[in-house]
């Protein structure tokens, strides 16, 4: 008798929200929320980041960017600065509040990080990043035919 496999795209989107969630609940816990907190850790703690160079990095929507740098700005985590060369383009920088709470959401990741490595042997995590990778190649190719 074969035995059925689980929906692959199941199984990822089950992990991701589960993950999600846990990092949702602990961004809450410090009046944040997880994309606020991926924003900070984006910035270049010590040379700030050009604020065109942050959405391809966290792979968001300019507009939708947009909202967040201004909530950020507003709350006192960031501020903008002008390039000597080029007024019209801007570096995001941390304030001291920021780099505080991108501190925070770094400690978090790592903690994360290191409990999934202490309960998992490293030969079983090198082959899940294989096959994460090659599921990621997969869905790219499936995309780009369209």
């Amino acid at each position: 008798m074969i035995k059925k496999m689980d929906n692959i795209d199941l199984i990822l989107k089950s992990t991701w929200l589960a993950v999600s969630k846990m990092y949702a609940e602990l961004a809450q816990k410090h009046n944040s929320t997880t994309v606020q907190a991926l924003t900070l850790l984006k910035i270049d703690p010590k040379k700030g980041t050009r604020s065109t160079n942050l959405g391809p990095k966290m792979a968001i929507e300019p507009t939708s960017l947009t909202r967040i740098i201004k909530l950020l700005e507003d709350n006192g985590y960031i501020y903008k600065e002008k390039t000597d060369l080029d007024k019209r383009e801007v570096i995001i920088k941390l304030t001291k509040k920021g780099l505080k709470s991108r501190d925070l959401s770094k400690k978090m990741v790592l903690d994360f990080n290191q409990t999934i490595t202490d309960k998992i042997p490293t030969h079983k995590l090198e082959i899940f990043k294989e096959v994460m990778n090659e599921i990621l190649q997969t869905a790219n190719d499936l995309n780009n035919k369209k």
